[in-house]
């Protein structure tokens, strides 16, 4: 092979280097290519030589460092061609710039360019980009995926969600930021059979930690309790907290007599009384509700008598589940416990206790007259509700003519 002695004058301390007469024709071709105005200035002089060398440092790191500027004049080129094409809504033109210089850089910038714009239109050009990627059998990267889940979310969950087969389709490693968009999408739109999927991938072991939102928004749809027993436990070794409507949800959800209710309950209840909710009334009362349910109802009771100054909710919540779940007893002693403490009844409550003396039969007439004088006492408006319990409480009393009396009352008041 003929070797010439190549010397490009790129820099003061340029030196002579030797290569082939076709790589030097080939350099020349691409300097001039990338650079054409200043071609004639770096034009190579080729001196003939017997020597064998590799190309020169000097010479190699120009090289490299022109390509790299002509690579991102390029793809800058492209971004701005992009985005005025955008701007002036010609998304279609925008697909036709890609389809000519087709590469997974130019769609990315295009996603870039388009990802945070909340539009059905944006969407369904980012997915027919991505269909044009797949198609050309250019595999999408993580980043081409995660804006891509990231934009369908903004407009249609539905769609991040059917990107998921692709993940393995292309072999695409799940990152807490595809995680993050799969189960935003999840959450959304509520569907249980992603929310196992994702279950499953934090059970098959992952090289990422979720956020405490992303395994809520996992958590909050699972149907399996067995599951969220895990992920409840997975949370807690992580230090994830429970936020209030997560605590509300599987309050809610542990209200059974299923057994794993019974030990998904008594940890969320453990990390209930870490939180700054446990003395929320509202979760309380889902609390009472819970233990009731498992059949605990005196751990419904121990609880309550642990608040302090409880509101009227409170007390009609505990007064019903004790007439509801067999400690009718308990119930008109909750009552008397109330009026001590100057806390005045409503109609929820006058409903409850009728129905606690309802359930103990002709004993509890006497405490039922008593109640029934209380109701005209604090001049309640009596609603078909409450003179239906009246009736009923009278009846199972023994006391018809009363029931017959307390009928005529109501229809004279048209109710």
């Amino acid at each position: 092979m003929t070797w010439f002695r190549f010397t490009c004058l790129v820099s003061l301390h340029a030196r002579p280097c030797v290569l082939p007469l076709e790589n030097v024709m080939f350099f020349n071709h691409t300097i001039g290519r990338l650079n054409p105005t200043s071609h004639s200035s770096i034009a190579p002089l080729v001196h003939l030589s017997t020597k064998s060398s590799g190309l020169n440092s000097t010479f190699s790191r120009y090289f490299c460092q022109q390509t790299h500027k002509t690579n991102t004049a390029e793809n800058t080129r492209f971004s701005e061609d992009a985005k005025a094409l955008i701007s002036h809504g010609q998304l279609s033109q925008t697909l036709t710039l890609l389809k000519a210089d087709l590469n997974s850089k130019n769609a990315q910038a295009i996603l870039n360019l388009i990802k945070f714009k909340g539009e059905e239109k944006f969407m369904k050009l980012g997915l027919e980009l991505y269909d044009l990627l797949v198609t050309s059998q250019i595999s999408p990267n993580t980043h081409t995926l995660c804006d891509l889940m990231f934009l369908c979310n903004k407009v249609n969950p539905e769609q991040a969600l059917k990107l998921f087969p692709d993940i393995e389709k292309y072999h695409i490693k799940m990152n807490k930021h595809i995680f993050s968009k799969l189960t935003y999408a999840t959450k959304k739109t509520e569907n249980k059979h992603m929310a196992k999927n994702l279950l499953e991938i934090l059970k098959s072991g992952v090289d990422f930690t979720p956020s405490a939102q992303n395994c809520i928004g996992v958590l909050e749809n699972l149907e399996n309790l067995d599951d969220c027993v895990w992920l409840v436990d997975f949370m807690s070794e992580n230090e994830m907290k429970l936020d209030k409507s997560t605590f509300v949800y599987l309050l809610k959800a542990c209200a059974t007599t299923e057994p794993t209710a019974g030990t998904l309950g008594e940890k969320v209840y453990s990390q209930l009384l870490n939180s700054p909710f446990k003395s929320s009334f509202l979760i309380l009362n889902f609390v009472f509700q819970m233990f009731a349910k498992q059949g605990n109802i005196n751990k419904s009771i121990e609880i309550f008598h642990s608040v302090q100054q409880p509101n009227l909710i409170l007390w009609n919540c505990i007064i019903g589940l004790c007439a509801k779940y067999g400690e009718p007893n308990k119930s008109i002693e909750l009552y008397d416990q109330m009026i001590t403490n100057n806390t005045t009844p409503d109609e929820i409550t006058y409903t409850n206790i009728l129905t606690a003396i309802f359930n103990l039969g002709p004993s509890a007439l006497e405490k039922g007259k008593q109640i029934h004088q209380q109701i005209r006492q604090y001049k309640l408006d009596l609603n078909v509700i409450l003179f239906s319990a009246l009736i009923q409480m009278y009846n199972k009393c023994g006391e018809p003519n009363k029931s017959i009396e307390v009928y005529d009352q109501m229809i004279a008041n048209n109710i």
